[in-house]
């Protein structure tokens, strides 16, 4: 169970890899235009902001779970390490159980917030809304996926930060 359980971890750590991948890649494509628009002669399409602005919001929806598998996810750093490495342990677990449950809290609402954006349109590109709105529903639910993963020892706690301060 628990092997099967990895596997389906790695699939959807693959997919929010490649979903982060495109966004980026998105994000770099129609920024590129944007700045290829402030030259004269070249054309601007009035599109590209509104682009930009998804693909932000789907670079944010697939990492986050990927971040809370890793342990990367914002922390405070400065009170768990101070903590015996048993208690930063037990910290950590209770940071996934509390995030865990906030995200199982708001997956409903969610859910209803997408339901109810069938049938809007984009303005300047003229998609579909629910592309958009649907990350509203990819967010709880990769983190609630992903906690769970956690609690069941198959993340990593990140490294102690290292701020690059050398004195």
């Amino acid at each position: 169970m628990r092997n099967a359980f990895a596997a389906l971890v790695s699939a959807v750590s693959a997919l929010c890899r490649w979903g982060t991948l495109a966004a980026v890649g998105v994000l770099i494509i129609v920024v590129t235009i944007q700045v290829l628009g402030r030259i004269p002669g070249f054309p601007s399409p009035p599109w590209t902001e509104e682009v930009a602005r998804f693909a932000l919001v789907h670079l944010v929806a697939f990492s986050c779970g990927l971040a809370l598998l890793r342990g990367e996810l914002v922390n405070v750093d400065m009170f768990i390490l101070l903590l015996p490495k048993p208690m930063q342990t037990v910290v950590a677990r209770l940071v996934d159980i509390a995030i865990l449950v906030f995200a199982v809290a708001i997956i409903p609402g969610a859910w209803d917030y997408v339901v109810g954006s069938l049938g809007e349109r984009a303005r300047s590109i003229n998609v579909p809304m629910i592309w958009v709105y649907v990350v509203t529903l990819i967010i709880p639910v990769s983190l609630a996926f992903f906690s769970i993963a956690r609690l069941a020892g198959l993340g990593r706690d990140s490294a102690p930060p290292s701020h690059g301060e050398t004195v």
